[in-house]
Formats: C-alpha cells, sequence, structure tokens
C-alpha cells in the first residue's frame, strides 16, 4: 500500500524539485524545496514512505509519502491548533481519543491540561511509532505516560467497534490518499459521534484552502459533518511550510460553540503559537473559503 500512495503522489506531477533537495510538490509549476544538509531516515514501513532529514533553517524535517509533516520550526503549530480550540470548549474534557497521532504531539499537547484523565491514541503503523522513538524522543515520551493508551490500529476499524464515550476526539491523520482515506468517509463522522458524549466535541484535519487532494476539502468536510452535528465550522491557522501556508480544520459539536461557549485557560501554560484571542480569529474564515463553503452548500 506504501508504495502505491507515495507512486501516486509522486507521479501527480512532473517533478521540479532538484537533486540534493526534499520537498512537496503542489503543482506542475509548484513547490517548497529544502536543501538537504543530512539525510537521517529514507525508508518505508508497511503503510507508508518516510523520509527524515536535517535542514539549515527549518531544523528537522518529517515526511510521509513526499509529503511534509512536521518540521522543527513550526511543526508545534497546527498541534497547538488541533487541541486548544476544542479543549477550551464547553467543559472541561478528561477522556480523550487521537485517530492518528502515532509520533505522539498531539498526546504532549493535551497532557498540559492538569485535568486529563485518559488519552487513547489509535495508529496504524507500528514501525512509524518506532521510529518516531528514535528521532522525536521528547514528544513520544508522552507515551510514557500511565493516563495515554496507544492501540495499533486502523482508526476506522477501531472506531467501528467502540465502546467508550469520550469527551474530545481528535482526527490527524496523514494526508489523504489510499492510507487516510477511510477516515473521512460517512460511516467514520458517524461513529466518531455515536462515541462521543453528550456533549462532545470532534475535530478533524480539513486540509490546505488554496490546495486540494481529490475530493478532499475543508467545504465538503464541513458539509459532511453537518449531516451528524448541529454544530460544524471550520477553523485555520498559518503553517509556512504547508501548501499555500493556510491549513484548515473542521470543528464540530454536539452542543458547544467554540466562540460562545469558550473557557480560558484557568492554569499556567506555555504556548507559542496559540493564544485566547486566536480561538475567534481562527474561525473568521476569508472570503474565498466562505464561498467556497456556500458553494457546496
Amino acid at each position: 500500500m506504501s508504495e502505491d500512495r507515495a507512486d501516486i503522489i509522486e507521479n501527480m506531477f512532473t517533478s521540479i524539485i532538484p537533486a540534493g533537495c526534499i520537498g512537496e510538490q503542489y503543482a506542475d509549476d509548484v513547490a517548497l524545496v529544502f536543501k538537504v544538509k543530512k539525510t537521517l531516515l529514507s525508508t518505508k514501513t508497511k503503510y507508508q514512505k518516510v523520509d527524515i532529514v536535517d535542514t539549515d533553517y527549518w531544523g528537522q524535517i518529517l515526511f510521509l509519502d513526499n509529503l511534509l509533516m512536521k518540521t522543527d520550526k513550526d511543526g508545534h503549530i497546527i498541534n497547538e491548533m488541533i487541541v486548544h480550540p476544542v479543549m477550551l470548549t464547553g467543559r472541561k474534557k478528561k477522556k480523550v481519543l487521537v485517530v492518528g497521532g502515532g509520533e505522539g504531539f498531539t498526546a504532549t499537547e493535551l497532557l498540559k491540561y492538569p485535568y486529563i484523565e485518559q488519552i487513547d491514541i489509535v495508529d496504524i503503523d507500528s514501525e512509524f511509532v518506532d521510529i518516531a522513538k528514535k528521532y522525536y524522543p521528547k514528544q513520544m515520551a508522552s507515551l510514557d505516560d500511565p493516563r495515554v493508551r496507544l492501540f495499533v490500529q486502523d482508526g476506522l476499524e477501531y472506531m467501528r467497534t467502540c465502546t467508550e464515550k469520550y469527551d474530545a476526539i481528535f482526527t490527524t491523520p496523514t494526508d489523504p490518499l489510499t492510507i487516510s482515506d477511510p477516515l473521512f468517509v460517512e460511516e467514520y463522522y458517524r461513529a466518531c459521534h455515536d462515541c462521543l458524549a453528550d456533549d462532545g466535541i470532534f475535530e478533524t484535519d480539513a486540509y490546505m484552502p488554496f490546495y486540494k487532494y481529490g475530493n478532499i476539502d475543508y467545504a465538503h468536510i464541513r458539509k459532511v459533518l453537518a449531516k451528524f452535528f448541529p454544530i460544524s465550522k471550520i477553523y485555520t491557522c498559518t503553517v509556512p511550510t504547508f501548501p499555500g501556508g493556510l491549513f484548515a480544520f473542521g470543528f464540530a459539536s454536539k452542543k458547544h460553540d467554540p466562540i460562545k461557549d469558550f473557557k480560558p485557560f484557568d492554569f499556567d501554560i506555555t504556548t507559542r503559537y496559540y493564544n485566547a484571542d486566536l480561538q475567534e480569529a481562527a474561525f473568521c474564515l476569508p472570503q474565498f473559503m466562505l464561498d467556497r463553503i456556500e458553494e457546496e452548500k
């Protein structure tokens, strides 16, 4: 499967990435390219191609199936924006699920909440989890916390048999195209709805507003979420190394609105991107996104 997905992505465009560099290409004439200082790892697991390189400016960079996932310099942004807009909406959340996130970044952010009691992580790729232990030891230390449980399993299969009730569910898959496709179907969203508490909140990556892969885009995701949740919204953040620099998330709730029911931090915490002002600002979308959402309706 990993070869198929990597080949699909690699063959989508005529490569313009020069020798001695690595990058993510968005179109035949658009790519973000990094000069490689040192290749730390280049391998394939059962499910995906994994490349980790060292660069001068962005530090260590993780690519999965030729798609950029994390850099040392801006990798914290997406995880802060996955976690805090959800965790600070409505009542305090003690029991949460992370689908994806086997590298420990999301769990690390969640453990900043002193009242967290249980974090379940579901990740399909045990080989990648082992890789992350070596190359991201600080974040992977979160998996040693007794409140964290790791399940090596397909996310949709886990949800099909799940009997837990979670206060929040975070979906942090790799970019769609085969391996993560089951996390973007109605069956998955319905199952997550059913496994949430009566006032639970669901979050998912909704990808790049300026670029999209196949039929996966923020407007379509919001439309599908609206079938199951009375409150469904899109919010964004800026990630310099992601396609177009703008990244979207889907927010869906059975009860709580992220603006009206926002509860600021009531404990000491250090963040590098998220702050209280961003809670409302992140849900204010540029007009082209609003137009696209309206078009999808």
